[in-house]
């Protein structure tokens, strides 16, 4: 007589790493500072960083106070933040203003067509400099038109631009610093956009944000091209805030976050390309809830996926994959202290020592400030990863 032998899937509880630190990057009473995964994150050597962030002033008197359109558009600014200690400390004399007002930007950028735009052209930029960087006017989410990116050559302390990133095919365009550096020379910079034809047919009403696909540049992030489109079209939900990271065989994957109806319940899926970048499947759905997330690779050659997390209890955690993305280990909860779901879009960085740091924005649950969550800040959290 034969027993079937039958397969049983096995839950496993998260787990909290044994090494971990908090720290405050920036906070001010009276101030929303938010989304390092718009604004960019650094690790230039030696455990210097380098994080971008929006912030506007904010007296956190009413809900209209908080709203993210409020905060980004009048006064909003892009700001960067430098730690020269691997991110133990953040002088408020290392912060520098990159975007002065998001509004004025706009205006620029919308009023002028963009064959006589007054922004600068830009020069081209060794990306294989680990000293290069690009940073990125960060997106409302439902806004029109083309948009404008930075060029630093010296680690952050003076940056180019802005520059116009157009494309005559694309009614919308809108981007963050997620872009990789293949072996070949060739900056991938990971975008959404809306074309034209699209917009006209109707296609924004049900992918608002636009569809996730590669600009792709030869020259220095001088010109842009477009290359690649990862998902198909009018995906449901629809697929924003792409993320990628080159695996140690050559394989690119990308964080997708999934535009669900209610932001709190959004999750992630991983897709790879085994081809540089021209053809994506999908690969795996890394969570039950927390988007958008940032893939790091770690030093052992694992995948590490992080994530805010926005149902209660409200904080950060991640997940490690041990096979390209492929399957996902137990949860790791870096935070549960959060006072709302208005926090998370961290960045991650690898130290000299092998840990990590995830910087993201942050409201704490006993803040004394109560307007749908504590002042919004931006925290870090270093911590040795626990398996």
């Amino acid at each position: 007589m034969f027993v079937e032998e039958i397969s049983m899937v096995r839950y496993k509880e998260p787990v909290r790493p044994e090494e971990i630190e908090h720290i405050v990057v920036y906070r001010r009473e009276d101030e929303y500072a938010g989304w390092p995964f718009n604004g960019g994150f650094w690790h230039f050597g030696d455990g210097e960083l380098l994080v971008g962030f929006n912030r506007n002033k904010c007296p956190y008197k009413t809900l209209d106070d908080v709203r993210h359109s409020q905060i980004q558009l009048g006064g909003g600014q892009l700001v960067v933040m430098r730690s020269k200690d691997g991110g133990y400390t953040w002088p408020l004399e290392e912060l520098k203003v990159v975007v002065r007002s998001k509004a004025e930007l706009r205006s620029k950028i919308l009023h002028y067509p963009p064959e006589r735009s007054p922004l600068p052209k830009p020069k081209p930029a060794d990306f294989s400099n680990p000293d290069v960087a690009m940073a990125v006017e960060t997106p409302l989410g439902r806004e029109r038109g083309p948009t404008a990116y930075f060029i630093t050559r010296d680690r952050g302390r003076t940056w180019e631009g802005p520059h116009l990133l157009y494309s005559s095919v694309f009614e919308t365009l809108q981007a963050r610093p997620s872009y990789v550096l293949r072996p070949d020379g060739v900056l991938l910079w990971f975008l959404q956009g809306t074309r034209w034809d699209e917009f006209r047919r109707g296609d924004k009403i049900r992918e608002p944000e636009g569809r996730p696909l590669i600009f792709a540049s030869t020259d220095g992030a001088v010109t842009w091209n477009f290359l690649a489109y990862i998902t198909p079209p009018l995906s449901e939900p629809p697929k924003i805030c792409p993320h990628p990271a080159i695996l140690p065989d050559g394989r690119i994957v990308v964080a997708l976050r999934n535009l669900w109806p209610d932001f709190r319940f959004h999750w992630t899926e991983v897709y790879v390309s085994e081809d540089g970048g021209l053809t994506w499947r999908f690969l795996s759905r890394v969570n039950e809830w927390g988007a958008p997330a940032s893939l790091l690779v770690l030093r052992d050659g694992r995948l590490l996926c992080t994530y805010g997390y926005r149902v209660p209890p409200y904080g950060v955690r991640a997940k490690i994959s041990d096979d390209g993305g492929e399957t996902w280990g137990r949860e790791i909860i870096l935070r549960d202290d959060g006072g709302s779901p208005d926090l998370g879009y961290p960045r991650t960085a690898l130290l000299p020592d092998g840990r990590v740091i995830a910087v993201y924005y942050f409201n704490k649950a006993n803040d004394v400030v109560d307007c749908n969550g504590g002042v919004r800040h931006i925290a870090a959290t270093i911590f040795e990863v626990p398996y």
